[in-house]
C-alpha cells in the first residue's frame, strides 16, 4: 500500500539555500565588507593598552611614586605657613596687629623615616602588582584567542554535520515517500536533522560570545568582527624536572614577596608604637632676636628638626620660651608616656600575631608552590599526548577516507558513505586543531604558574629555554 504523501519538510527548498537562509539570519557571522586579519600579537597590544585593570594598576603605581616622593625624609622640604591677626575688641580698632612667617622641616639624618620606608614598600607592592595584572591580560588575551579558534572548528563541523543530515533526510523522505521506508525512519531522520540544527545554533552561539569576550578585552565594539590568524604547531616538551620548576618558582614567587612586603609592613609599625612606650629625649636649643627666632632639636632617633620664625614680638612671644628678645638657651626635652589604658601594648599584641600568622604563610607555602607546579607540568603532559592521540586519529581517518575515494569510483560504496567518512575526517582534523590549541592552554597556564613572563612575537608564544 503506497503511503501518503504529506510533507514533512518543504519541498524545492534545496541544501544550499537552507544553508543561505540560516546564515542570513543566524546573528552575526555574516558581515558586510572586508573583514581584518589579526594576529596574537596585535591582540594582545590591544588588551595591554585598554584593560581597565592594567590601566587602573598603572595609576596605582604613579600614585605610589607620588607618595614616596612627598614622603621624603633625607632632604630638606620644609613647610612655609603665613599668619596673620588684626583683632576688633567691642567694635574698636586695637590696632595690635601680629603677623609672622613659620618655616619648619624635620630631617632624618641617619635612616629614612618609617612614612618613606612604608611609602617604599606600597610602590614595590604597586609595581607587583602591575606586573601581574598585565601577565593576567595577557594569559586572558590568549585564552580568548584560542577559544574562538577552537569555537570556529565546532562551527565548521557542526555546518557539515547539519549538511549531511539534510540528505540523508532528503533520501529517506524520498524513499518514504515511494513507499521504501517507514514513517519511524523518517522521523528518525528528522529528527537527527533537527538536533544537528540545534547544535548549529548552539555553536554559533557559543563562538558569538567567545567573540564578544575577546573585543570587550581589546576594547573596540563587540559586534567588530576579526577574522583571526591559527597559532603554528607547538613544538612537543620532553623530561620537566619537577623540583627544579618547584624551585625556580619559589626564588621567584610574587606571593612570597608580597608577604615578605607585608611582614616588613607589620615590624615598621609594630617598631614605631614601640616608641611611644621609651622615654622621648633630644637636646634642644633655641635663639629669639628683635624680629626672628630660630629653634633647633635633635632626638636619639637622629631626627634633626629646625624652626624659624619671623614676625612681630607678639607672634614671636606666642611660641618662645623667653619673653625678651636677643635671648638663647640649650637644653634636654624629655616626655614619657607611662600610661594609656593598655592600649599600646594591646597593638603590640595584635601586631606580634599578625606578623606570625605572615611567617606561616612563608614557612607554608613551599609546598603550595610545589603542588601548583605538578599540577600544571601533568596538564601539559596530558595536552601533550592528547594531541599526539588526535594526531593518529586525524592521520587513520584521513587514510580511510582516500581508500573510500577509491572505492567509490569502483561502486563499492555510495557517495552518501563517502559523505559520512569525510565528516569524520573533517571531525578529526578539528579535533586534532583543538588538541593543539589545548596545548597551546596548558603551555599558557605553565608559563602563568611559573610566573615567566609571557612573550607573544608575531603570532607565536615564546617558549624559554629552560622549557625548551
Amino acid at each position: 500500500m503506497k503511503k501518503s504523501k504529506t510533507s514533512l519538510f518543504p519541498r524545492g527548498v534545496n541544501l544550499a539555500v537552507f544553508l543561505w537562509l540560516f546564515s542570513c539570519f543566524s546573528g552575526g557571522l555574516t558581515h558586510a565588507g572586508e573583514i581584518e586579519t589579526i594576529n596574537l600579537s596585535y591582540v594582545v597590544e590591544k588588551v595591554l593598552a585598554n584593560s581597565p585593570e592594567v590601566l587602573n594598576a598603572r595609576d596605582a603605581v604613579e600614585t605610589a611614586k607620588l607618595n614616596l616622593s612627598s614622603s621624603a625624609s633625607q632632604s630638606l622640604s620644609p613647610e612655609i605657613t603665613l599668619s596673620g591677626n588684626w583683632p576688633i575688641v567691642n567694635g574698636e580698632d586695637t590696632s595690635n596687629m601680629t603677623w609672622g612667617i613659620n618655616i619648619k622641616d624635620a630631617v632624618y639624618l641617619f635612616d629614612k623615616s618609617p612614612t618613606e620606608k612604608t611609602a617604599q614598600i606600597l610602590l614595590q607592592e604597586a609595581e607587583s602588582q602591575l606586573l601581574l595584572k598585565e601577565e593576567g591580560a595577557k594569559v586572558q588575551a590568549v585564552t580568548y584567542y584560542l577559544d574562538i579558534l577552537n569555537g570556529e572548528k565546532d562551527y565548521s563541523i557542526a555546518q557539515k554535520t547539519l549538511e549531511l543530515y539534510q540528505i540523508l533526510f532528503e533520501d529517506q523522505k524520498r524513499k518514504w515517500e515511494e513507499g521504501n521506508a517507514s514513517s519511524i525512519d523518517l522521523l528518525k531522520a528528522q529528527e537527527n536533522l533537527e538536533n544537528s540544527k540545534f547544535l548549529l545554533q548552539e555553536k554559533e552561539r557559543e563562538l558569538k560570545l567567545a567573540r564578544e569576550n575577546l573585543n570587550q578585552l581589546m576594547g573596540v565594539p563587540l559586534d567588530t568582527f576579526f577574522s583571526l590568524t591559527p597559532l603554528s604547531s607547538p613544538a612537543s616538551f620532553g623530561k620537566l624536572d619537577y623540583s627544579s620548576l618547584s624551585l625556580l618558582l619559589q626564588e621567584r614567587s610574587s606571593e612570597k614577596e608580597a608577604l615578605q612586603r607585608e611582614k616588613e609592613r607589620k615590624e615598621i609599625q609594630k617598631k614605631e608604637t614601640k616608641k611611644t612606650t621609651q622615654p622621648q629625649i633630644s637636646l634642644a636649643g633655641e635663639y629669639k632676636g628683635e624680629d626672628f627666632l630660630t629653634r633647633l632639636s635633635l632626638d636619639r632617633e637622629g631626627i634633626f628638626s629646625y624652626q624659624i620664625q619671623g614676625g612681630s614680638s607678639p607672634y614671636l612671644s606666642s611660641g618662645s620660651y623667653f619673653s625678651s628678645s636677643e635671648s638663647w638657651g640649650v637644653g634636654l626635652e624629655i616626655s614619657w608616656k607611662i600610661w594609656d589604658g593598655k592600649v599600646t601594648s594591646n597593638q603590640l599584641k595584635a601586631a606580634e600575631i599578625e606578623i606570625d600568622q605572615i611567617e606561616r604563610e612563608v614557612e607554608a607555602l613551599p609546598q603550595t608552590l610545589s603542588l601548583r607546579v605538578e599540577k600544571a607540568v601533568n596538564q601539559l603532559l596530558q595536552a601533550q599526548s592528547n594531541r599526539e592521540l588526535t594526531s593518529l586519529v586525524q592521520k587513520s581517518a584521513k587514510d580511510t577516507y582516500r581508500v573510500m575515494e577509491e572505492q567509490l569510483k569502483i561502486g563499492f560504496i555510495t557517495d552518501r558513505e563517502l559523505l559520512q567518512s569525510e565528516l569524520q575526517y573533517q571531525q578529526a582534523e578539528a579535533n586534532y586543531q583543538k588538541a593543539e590549541n589545548n596545548f597551546w592552554q596548558a603551555i599558557l597556564n605553565l608559563l602563568k604558574t611559573l610566573e615567566e613572563p609571557i612573550q607573544i612575537e608575531g603570532n607565536q608564544i615564546v617558549i624559554p629555554s629552560f622549557l625548551s
